[in-house]
């Protein structure tokens, strides 16, 4: 343990001459137990001066501001229009490219990042230090959440290729985890030798938390359970990306015996939201993002109902996102969080728009009541992994790998599951099945359990 606290005030030290995300974390300290209108003032003063910002130096929302008159031409804000702006989608960000960056970025201050185009071509942005320095520190805070320090062992079971580089790593990307004491293990190679060895590897590591996407922590926790293994149990388990269904969260937290924490975010925005100690929803980030949740009129819904997200990201002046359609579906919890902090509480992320089925008769089925038809209703011993895809309104398709020993009670069971996909989908509905070898994550990693491809046009 001498050595561990070694190498973590050796990595403070270096992270304090290099970074400023140490002030900004104190900072979110303070600012997630003030008055809930002290900290929407921060909210309302970052927004004001990322409007005036985008107003004056970007060439799109010079336009778009000026025509939803938010900002005038003498530099006065008018937030009460502020929902007159046009939803930004990953379209137009494609679309206008380098239109959307600020003419006062600059290259050396300046990185370009890239969303892992889960739902089509990859969304490129440009972020500034300061969005950079935010994102870390945030990142920091939510990990604090789950009682972990830098220093503290952690084991991330990560599925990007573009994080995880174990291909060609490099000598100070090594450096670096030694002394935070992190273990990295790919979830682009989870077949069983590989899971068993990353149970031995976690039980010799022994750490205190474990990172991982969802349906990664869940397909161990599920080999696990099925080989009957002995796994260590760390503090907290961090589901970091990816939709945490319950029956997932029931069995992380039944195999690793720790408590799992959920957290939301994405490239474009970084992290949004994330469980505390009480578990009662996922705090926003009030200080750094501007949350919406709308409902098909484009207005807000109300609490308990599930709408699209829309954000802000107030601390990137580099390539403002003002509205930005992120394509994933949320409802606002209907009760505050007991813990004491005043940011607002999202009490659910029910997965990505184009994840959600929509039927003939113009109903709309989530993501969820198929996770839990298939993972909880049916319980099919023979399946491995599986993706439900919507074909058309009357055809859905489900995607399964088998277990090879259980192939032959894979027909029995599906004729159940193609039972209950017509109960949620209507009696004309044609279910049909394709077995695969294996189903692979998206390129950032992320599993879609769910595929629609007749999601509406905007997405």
């Amino acid at each position: 343990m001498a050595g561990l606290g070694f190498r973590s005030a050796l990595w403070r030290t270096i992270e304090r001459a290099r970074h400023d995300y140490p002030v900004l974390l104190g900072e979110l300290r303070r600012q997630q137990w003030l008055p809930r209108e002290e900290v929407e003032a921060v909210q309302r003063r970052r927004l004001i001066r990322l409007l005036q910002h985008a107003f004056e130096n970007v060439p799109y929302y010079r336009a778009v501001l000026g025509s939803a008159g938010v900002v005038r031409g003498d530099g006065s804000v008018h937030l009460e229009r502020f929902t007159e702006i046009e939803p930004l989608s990953r379209q137009v960000v494609i679309r206008e490219g380098q239109n959307l960056w600020s003419r006062t970025a600059s290259p050396r201050e300046c990185h370009l990042n890239a969303s892992g185009g889960s739902t089509g071509e990859p969304v490129r942005h440009l972020q500034d230090r300061v969005c950079r320095e935010y994102g870390l520190a945030v990142k920091a805070l939510f990990d604090e959440w789950t009682g972990y320090r830098v220093g503290r062992r952690q084991v991330r079971l990560w599925g990007s290729e573009r994080d995880l580089g174990v291909a060609n790593e490099s000598l100070k990307r090594r450096v670096g985890r030694w002394l935070r004491s992190e273990l990295w293990l790919n979830a682009f190679r989870m077949d069983e030798t590989r899971m068993r060895e990353y149970v031995r590897r976690i039980n010799a590591f022994r750490p205190y938390q474990l990172l991982g996407y969802a349906n990664s922590l869940y397909e161990l926790a599920t080999f696990v359970q099925r080989e009957g293994l002995d796994v260590h149990a760390p503090g907290a388990v961090m589901s970091s990306a990816g939709t945490l269904f319950p029956h997932m969260r029931e069995r992380i937290e039944g195999v690793f015996r720790a408590p799992v924490f959920n957290r939301y975010g994405s490239r474009e925005v970084g992290d949004v939201a994330c469980e505390c100690e009480r578990h009662r929803g996922l705090h926003v980030c009030t200080p750094t993002h501007l949350i919406e949740v709308l409902g098909p009129d484009g207005g807000p819904v109300g609490p308990g109902e599930v709408g699209e997200v829309v954000v802000t990201l107030l601390t990137n002046h580099a390539m403002p996102l003002i509205r930005y359609r992120i394509g994933d579906m949320a409802a606002w919890a209907e009760e505050e969080c007991p813990c004491g902090r005043t940011w607002p509480l999202l009490r659910e992320v029910a997965g990505r728009v184009t994840d959600v089925f929509y039927r003939a008769d113009g109903g709309v089925v989530l993501p969820e009541a198929f996770i839990h038809l298939i993972g909880v209703v049916v319980r099919p011993r023979s399946i491995r992994q599986f993706q439900v895809v919507q074909r058309s309104y009357d055809q859905v398709v489900v995607r399964a790998a088998v277990w090879p020993e259980m192939a032959s009670s894979f027909a029995e069971e599906c004729e159940k599951i193609a039972w209950h996909v017509r109960h949620l989908m209507g009696p004309e509905c044609r279910v049909e099945f394709e077995v695969v070898d294996e189903l692979r994550p998206t390129p950032s990693g992320k599993f879609r359990y769910t595929v629609s491809e007749v999601a509406p046009s905007h997405v």
